[in-house]
């Protein structure tokens, strides 16, 4: 193979390392391959993070040793080097000047090596990555054609450590999103263009665990019925059509062939589920039920409701929004779940009477008048959204 193939070669090695940042160490291996060098490394500094990303064919102490080097005390002549430029050291410095430096006797010397060329890949006040590619000690120094290729392989590693970059950026926002969700108060499923769950909260895991209602595997969201199986996959299906809609400009026809609402029936005395689906689009390299590695795109969500369930109430926000005292806001609380006064009392280990006095002053403070009113507006008010990370 020569070396136009070798320079092609470690191009497509580079772009799988963005994807892949494992697949580093193969990429170098190609790169040192392409420019006829026997080790390099490639080591950065972001923030207070510092280390080598990849080496080969040197040993990790020298490949340590070296981003010290460069982290505390930067020759003078790296740090002319334009951002995007290889230069050989034998361009900017003597060999004699080489061997009296810091760099050759702390790093290169022990590492066996002399000539070598440096590339700073990214120079920004907040992050710095540099690569340095060297020969073994009697090797021929690299000649400019050497440097050439390497020029050529330079672009597409920049793009790759930026593509890098930005795909980190974007699944600690996905890692985000995902964490919010999960501590939604209803049940929350992603689900991909083929209807496969790609992300499952919390909610709705408890809810398919009860085998009433939802069933969840690995590729399938259903239904315990069959024919709410097929009303729902419909549903889900044309959420997933909607993202075609300024292609083929049939949104009313997507939105009449598929409900936007299905019922998932429960086992008597339980409500039936209540499901709204609609469009949702998130890409991320791996989902909590796809597999280790694996692409996925969001194309529409299932949100989980129970008809039956208490609502989840925060007395916090009865205490500020409407000046309750604690105890008032905690029979508030018992009323908006259903206790009919006599009941809260009980739960409370209070009298009647103070119960009523309570009351009383809860309904002042509210401005509302009756009993029903005030738990309208106890729901409207405070109900919680987002459960505390312990999953109260």
């Amino acid at each position: 193979m020569g070396r136009v193939d070798d320079i092609h070669a470690a191009v497509r090695l580079v772009y799988q390392a963005a994807l892949h940042p494992g697949e580093w160490h193969a990429a170098l291996d190609s790169v040192v391959n392409a420019i006829g060098a026997h080790k390099a490394v490639l080591n950065g500094v972001t923030g207070d993070a510092v280390g080598v990303v990849a080496s080969t064919g040197i040993e990790p102490s020298s490949a340590l040793r070296l981003h010290h080097e460069f982290a505390s005390r930067m020759p003078d002549w790296i740090s002319a080097i334009p951002a995007g430029t290889s230069l050989r050291q034998s361009s900017a410095i003597s060999d004699a000047d080489f061997r009296r430096s810091d760099l050759y006797n702390e790093v290169v010397r022990p590492a066996g090596g002399f000539y070598g060329i440096v590339t700073p890949l990214v120079r920004t006040p907040v992050r710095q990555v540099y690569l340095s590619c060297g020969r073994e000690l009697g090797a021929a120094d690299f000649d400019n054609e050497d440097v050439d290729a390497l020029n050529l392989v330079v672009p597409h590693l920049i793009n790759s450590l930026e593509v890098g970059k930005r795909l980190v950026r974007a699944d600690a926002n996905v890692k985000s999103v995902f964490d919010l969700l999960d501590r939604a108060s209803v049940g929350v499923i992603l689900f991909d263009a083929a209807l496969c769950p790609v992300f499952v909260n919390r909610r709705a895991e408890a809810l398919a665990s009860s085998g009433d209602g939802l069933v969840l595997s690995k590729r399938t969201v259903a239904a315990t019925k069959h024919a709410e199986t097929l009303l729902l996959q419909k549903a889900m299906a044309g959420s997933v059509g909607l993202h075609d809609i300024k292609r083929n400009g049939r949104e009313s026809a997507i939105q009449q062939a598929a409900p936007t609402r299905c019922y998932l029936s429960r086992d008597p005395p339980r409500l039936p589920l209540v499901v709204r689906i609609m469009p949702f689009d998130l890409h991320q390299r791996s989902g909590a039920y796809g597999d280790a590695g694996e692409s996925n795109t969001t194309r529409g969500a299932l949100f989980l409701t129970e008809a039956d369930r208490a609502p989840n109430v925060d007395a916090d926000v009865l205490v500020e929004t409407f000046r309750l005292t604690r105890r008032e806001a905690q029979l508030a609380v018992l009323l908006a779940n259903g206790y009919c006064l006599e009941e809260a009392a009980t739960k409370l280990t209070i009298g009647l009477g103070t119960a009523r006095g309570y009351l009383k002053q809860i309904l002042g403070k509210t401005f509302t008048h009756r009993q029903a009113e005030l738990v309208a507006l106890i729901l409207r008010s405070s109900l919680q959204a987002f459960e505390s990370a312990d999953g109260r």
